[in-house]
C-alpha cells in the first residue's frame, strides 16, 4: 500500500460529525508564547492546555520561590508562563520533561506522551484537539472521534528533507540536529502522514502551505494564519553602531542556512562591517568563519536579543526551507529590515526594497549581492526602518488570536 493510502486510511478511521464545545491544545515548550491556548481561553473554548513544563507563576507561593533563582534561570522560568493563561488550565507532563532533559535529541521516541495525554482529556470531555506538529500524531490517533486541527510548525518533512539533500555547501559540517535526514524510516513516515490525519492544517506561511499541498493534502483542508509579535516589547530604539552590522538570529543549523551567510560574508571581505550570530548550535566545523568581523553571541535572553535587533542594520535569515521564523517579525517590529530567502515563510511579509529583500535559497552569489547592496546603501536601510515597523504592526498577537478563533468557528472545518 502506498504512503498516501496508508495516511488516508489512518485519517478516515473513526470520524464523526460531532461539534465539540471546547478544545484541548497540545505542544512542547512555550510554543508561540502560548498564544493558541490564550486565544481559546479568551473565547471561552479552552478545556485544557497540555505541554511539558508550565510555571505556575500566578501562585504567590511559587512566585516567591522563583525569586530565589539566579537571574538567568529565573528569566528562563518566566518564559514558561503567561499571565493570560491560568495555570489551572494547563497540564504539565513531567515525564516528558524528564525525557527531554536526559535525551533531548531523541524527542520522537517520547513525543507520544503529550499527544496521548491530550487525547485522554479530549475523550473525557468530548473536546476537539488543536495540536502542534510532532505531538499531533499520537493525539489524533488516540482520539479518533475528536475534531482534529493541526498547527504545522515546519514545512512538510519531505520538503525539508529534499532541501537538506540538495545542500552541498560545507559538507563537513554536522550541526548535530536530529533532522529529517537522521530520522529512521518509521519516524519519517509518521510525520509524513501527520497532516493527513487532521481535519484542518494551519500553517503560518504560504510557503509551508504549498509544501503540504505538494504532499497531497487537499487545499480545502489547509489555511494560513500568520504568526504575531509582541509590539509593546519589540520596538525601535537605540543608536546604530559605527560599523555596518548584519545579524543572524536563530538555531545554528544547516536548515537555517547559516553556512551560506558565513560563506557570503567571507567572500565579500567588507571593511568596517560586522556579522553577529545569535543562537545555539554546534558550529565546530564552521570555526574558520568566526573571528575577525564575525562574532558569535550564543543564545540570548529577550532583552539582549531586542538590543541586537535594534542595533543591526539588517537581519539576515538565509533559510533552506523554513516555516516562518518569529525573529523576522521581531526584527521588523524593532524597525530593522530583513533579508531572507524565497524558501522561508518570512518572505510573505517582505515588500521588496521597502522593508527588506528575498533571494533564492542555497545561492551564495545572490546572497552576497544583496549584502553588498545593503552595505553600499546603508542610508537606504535607515529609510526602510519606518516601513519595517509598520509591517510588523499588522501582525500583532491579538490579530493572530482573532484569526485563529474565526477559523476554528467555521462550520466547514468540522470533522468529515
Amino acid at each position: 500500500m502506498s504512503e498516501l493510502a496508508i495516511c488516508d486510511l489512518h485519517a478516515a478511521r473513526g470520524r464523526d460529525h460531532s461539534h465539540p464545545r471546547d478544545w484541548v491544545t497540545v505542544f512542547a515548550g512555550a510554543r508561540d508564547s502560548y498564544q493558541a491556548a490564550i486565544a481559546l481561553h479568551e473565547a471561552g473554548l479552552l478545556r485544557q492546555c497540555v505541554t511539558d513544563v508550565y510555571a505556575p507563576l500566578d501562585s504567590s507561593l511559587f512566585r516567591m520561590a522563583s525569586r530565589l533563582l539566579p537571574s538567568r534561570a529565573r528569566a528562563k522560568w518566566e518564559r514558561r508562563f503567561h499571565p493570560s493563561l491560568p495555570s489551572s488550565l494547563v497540564q504539565s507532563s513531567w515525564r516528558y520533561a524528564a525525557h527531554a532533559q536526559l535525551r533531548a535529541e531523541m524527542w520522537p521516541d517520547y513525543s507520544y506522551l503529550l499527544g496521548e495525554r491530550a487525547a485522554q482529556v479530549a475523550k473525557r470531555y468530548g473536546s476537539g484537539i488543536l495540536a502542534y506538529s510532532h505531538v499531533a500524531t499520537s493525539a489524533f490517533q488516540s482520539a479518533p472521534h475528536a475534531r482534529k486541527v493541526l498547527i504545522q510548525v515546519q514545512p512538510h518533512p519531505s520538503a525539508v528533507r529534499d532541501a537538506l539533500l540538495a545542500d552541498r555547501l560545507v559538507p563537513e559540517w554536522d550541526d548535530h540536529t536530529y533532522n529529517e535526514l537522521q530520522w529512521p524510516k518509521h519516524v519519517f513516515d509518521r510525520y509524513m502522514c501527520e497532516p493527513r490525519l487532521a481535519d484542518l492544517c494551519i500553517t503560518a506561511s504560504d510557503y509551508t502551505r504549498l509544501t503540504l499541498l505538494a504532499s497531497g493534502v487537499p487545499p480545502e483542508r489547509t489555511a494560513v494564519v500568520p504568526y504575531g509579535v509582541d509590539l509593546e516589547f519589540f520596538t525601535p530604539g537605540g543608536e546604530r553602531p559605527h560599523d555596518f552590522t548584519v545579524l543572524f538570529a536563530g538555531q545554528l543549523t544547516r536548515q537555517k542556512g547559516l553556512h551560506y551567510l558565513l560563506s557570503a560574508w567571507k567572500k565579500l571581505s567588507l571593511r568596517n562591517a560586522e556579522l553577529r550570530v545569535a543562537g545555539a548550535g554546534n558550529v565546530e566545523a564552521l570555526a574558520g568563519y568566526f573571528g575577525g568581523n564575525v562574532r558569535q553571541l550564543g543564545q540570548l535572553l529577550w532583552n539582549p536579543m531586542r538590543d541586537e535587533y535594534r542595533h543591526a542594520d539588517l537581519v539576515c535569515l538565509p533559510s533552506l526551507s523554513d516555516n516562518f521564523p518569529l525573529v523576522a517579525l521581531q526584527a521588523l517590529a524593532c524597525g530593522t529590515p530583513v533579508l531572507t530567502t524565497t524558501c522561508c515563510g518570512a518572505a510573505d511579509v517582505i515588500e521588496e526594497g521597502q522593508n527588506g529583500w528575498t533571494v533564492p535559497a542555497v545561492n551564495v552569489d545572490a546572497l552576497s549581492a544583496a549584502l553588498l547592496w545593503a552595505y553600499e546603501h546603508r542610508d537606504c536601510l535607515v529609510a526602510m526602518r519606518g516601513a519595517a515597523r509598520r509591517t510588523a504592526e499588522g501582525f500583532s498577537w491579538s490579530v493572530f488570536r482573532q484569526s485563529l478563533i474565526a477559523l476554528l468557528s467555521r462550520s466547514q472545518y468540522r470533522p468529515r
